[in-house]
């Protein structure tokens, strides 16, 4: 919902940054760009289905909780999905020779809003933070990997453990959030309710399941940005209540990830900013507990019949025939999903039960609460997989709080859920048996095999070919299944200007104006 802006003054220019960089998808559309001048003003209103677990630096890098913390803390650096380049945020560049030894530069004359210094001290402060195991900060994976020191209140040194060309994924997820040392020790255990940043919006309010209201930082450091005075994050549940609202006036971008609203705001004279993602609309499989038995994934695999789910949720759209779309540059044949076999499902669940007591194999599949196309897909893979006896279904709905907690800590069987952004460095850290994100706990010597060979060699395509083995190893292993390729839609009133794409339900709000 907005209100009438003010003019404003001419967008800076970036700085470019010197690093190696790999991408597998992009936009399909133009982000918002306009040739207008950016006006300054009104209040933007963004709606997703669900909201951010925490705000706070050290564990706000998961899922929803991407898009406040940028608005609050800016980032280290930014991903563009579209070019496949990294771009500099808080740091102006992030350099090496070798991919072990890295730079880390920051922009002069940064400051928290408290007034404190934005240096490479603070930046050492949070990233230390990230390893203190009371903060549960599952960037704590990528932080043990590293060494860091202060050169000069502008410079950290950061040394690698092994050779990682991909690690500047991290200064835009994991590693990207830094906080004042001085808030944080502080306020202590209530930081996280009154975060202090240095990014382009500071935390207003957040009714906790409603709405999350942010101001305008007016000593961010790039003015003119952001242009809009406040930004409001609203969490509704169902794609057809967030489309009425935008529709209505209410919100002014939401995200969704049916073509079918694209097409419609399309329609309307809206704009959609359409993004390919990495993997696709699916279910995460536990690779513990009864479910480390990889017969047993391998016959759920089997069971899964993508076209039912197709037509009856997503009518008109193309099914996912496997890992990659065919004009994906990491597409190859090994990428297919198994044919779907009941018979042959039977006969390994059958195989599991003899090896292991006979009882029936009983498990739950999780999914994010208040989405009726969610509940529908699960009621579908409910009945998909009780077509072979001796396995049951059941399906567990989780608010957005438990969800991220189920998806974090890997309690779950199955759970909806894709693999996250557009780098496929993101497969490294869902699939590799030290990934911060392998929440399954899955382990496989040649999944792990190929995803280090994309970190340690530089060569574009060593790294093209070693991705194509993981995915191929990834779907042998049966332990993530999807019917649809991530298609993320951004939608927008066509008087909403710069709605650019960022990780993968987000924009990036300090760009967003009303013409």
């Amino acid at each position: 919902m907005k209100t009438r802006p003010q003019a404003a003054a001419a967008i800076g220019v970036a700085v470019a940054i010197a690093v190696l960089s790999t991408g597998c998808s992009g936009s399909s559309s133009p982000a918002g760009a306009s040739s207008a001048e950016p006006q300054r003003g009104g209040t933007l209103t963004y709606a997703f289905n669900t909201e951010a677990q925490s705000v706070d630096p050290a564990t706000c890098a998961i899922g929803v909780g991407m898009h406040p913390c940028q608005a609050i803390y800016g980032a280290l650096m930014y991903y563009d999905p579209e070019s496949r380049e990294f771009e500099p945020g808080l740091a102006e560049s992030f350099t090496t020779d070798d991919g072990r030894t890295w730079t880390l530069t920051l922009r002069p004359n940064l400051t928290f809003t408290d007034g404190t210094a934005l240096d490479a001290t603070a930046v050492a402060f949070n990233w230390d933070r990230i390893l203190d195991p009371a903060q549960l900060s599952r960037a704590a994976t990528v932080a043990r990997t590293l060494r860091w020191e202060v050169v000069d209140p502008l410079t950290l040194r950061v040394v690698s453990e092994d050779v990682n060309y991909q690690l500047p994924l991290a200064l835009t997820e994991d590693l990207a959030f830094v906080g004042s040392p001085a808030a944080i020790e502080q306020k202590g255990a209530d930081y996280g309710s009154a975060p202090v940043g240095a990014g382009p919006f500071t935390l207003t309010s957040w009714a906790r399941g409603t709405e999350m209201v942010l101001d305008r930082n007016p000593g961010y450091w790039d003015q003119p940005r952001p242009y809009v005075d406040r930004l409001v994050i609203k969490t509704i549940p169902a794609d057809d209540q967030r489309f009425n609202a935008l529709q209505a006036g209410e919100v002014d971008v939401m995200t969704v990830t049916l073509d079918k609203y694209a097409d419609r705001a399309e329609n309307a004279g809206m704009r959609a900013v359409r993004t390919s993602m990495l993997g696709g609309t699916g279910f995460r499989m536990s690779s513990r507990g009864v479910l480390s038995d990889r017969d047993l994934r391998t016959a759920i695999d089997k069971l899964v019949d993508n076209e039912q789910i197709m037509n009856a949720v997503y009518p008109g759209e193309p099914t996912a025939t496997g890992f990659t779309p065919e004009d994906s540059p990491l597409h190859s044949p090994g990428s297919a999903w198994p044919a779907r076999d009941v018979e042959g499902a039977q006969a390994l669940v059958d195989g599991y039960r003899a090896r292991n007591g006979g009882a029936e194999v009983e498990l739950s599949l999780n999914v994010s609460a208040g989405s009726p196309v969610l509940t529908q897909v699960g009621e579908l893979l409910q009945a998909q997989l009780q077509q072979v006896d001796g396995l049951r279904l059941n399906i567990e709905p989780l608010d957005g709080s438990a969800y991220a907690a189920a998806l974090n800590s890997g309690n779950y069987d199955l759970i909806i859920a894709s693999v996250g952004g557009a780098h496929p460095e993101n497969l490294y850290k869902v699939f590799h048996t030290e990934g911060a994100s392998n929440g399954a706990g899955l382990s496989e010597p040649a999944v792990d095999e190929a995803l280090d060979i994309t970190r340690a060699s530089g060569n574009p395509a060593v790294v093209e070919s070693a991705y194509k083995t993981a995915i191929e190893q990834i779907v042998s292993a049966s332990t993530y299944r999807f019917w649809r390729h991530a298609t993320v839609s951004l939608l927008s009133p066509d008087d909403v200007q710069g709605v650019r794409p960022a990780y993968q339900y987000w924009f990036r709000p300090e760009l967003a104006w009303f013409r």
